[in-house]
């Protein structure tokens, strides 16, 4: 799930009902992709408790994204650990029963943060599965590059919000024109880039709903 973007355009309903969706899956793990806020970094203090609500056998984690940069990313952490979701920021963890081998790496907002990818793979151990969270997804050439990642998960694009059958998408944001939608594959790794939840500039989504 990302790219919330609660108010003006996203009311909290549409968000209640993802979450109420997210947890009728009984998933083992849920990850936010970032970008909680839009305009208004208070907003915050109504999503948390919204996505507080979520729930999955080994947690709940998340990422900044680029609006969550730009206001007060302090704030936002913590509301979301108020609401037992931890956000990673440069950061990775080993999750799942005492076997298990994934590693889940949690980057900064690579277009208005500080995106640290050596730092966050320090403990990855070899023969992990290693899933990075990282909300804009053209870093994923970088990501590959520097690191032993397996999936990069993301989001930003919104899927252009406005696609035009035949055409695709009309605007896309940087660091979200090249894997803006769906799945991609570099050399054996692979990025998927959800078309978020919520709407930014225009209060509008054509041919291009939420996921």
């Amino acid at each position: 799930m990302s790219d919330h973007h609660l108010f003006p355009f996203t009311p909290p309903k549409l968000l209640e009902q993802a979450v109420e969706q997210a947890n009728a899956l009984h998933p083992d793990l849920i990850l936010l992709g970032g970008d909680c806020v839009y305009t208004d970094v208070e907003s915050i203090r109504e999503l948390a408790p919204i996505l507080g609500q979520l729930n999955a056998k080994h947690g709940v984690f998340g990422i900044l994204g680029n609006y969550d940069r730009l206001r007060q990313p302090d704030l936002i952490c913590a509301q979301l650990a108020g609401q037992s979701i931890e956000v990673l920021v440069n950061r990775g963890l080993h999750l799942g029963p005492s076997a298990g081998r994934l590693f889940l790496v949690g980057l900064d907002s690579v277009w208005k943060g500080t995106p640290d990818p050596i730092r966050a793979f320090a403990g990855y151990r070899e023969g992990d599965i290693a899933l990075a969270l990282v909300h804009e997804p053209d870093y994923f050439p970088t990501l590959v590059r520097l690191t032993p990642v397996d999936v990069q998960l993301s989001g930003h694009s919104h899927g252009g919000q406005v696609r035009i059958p035949a055409l695709g998408p009309v605007i896309l944001p940087p660091w979200g024109r090249i894997y803006h939608t769906g799945l991609y594959e570099l050399n054996g790794r692979f990025v998927y880039t959800g078309r978020g939840l919520g709407m930014v500039e225009l209060p509008l989504r054509f041919n291009c709903p939420q996921n």
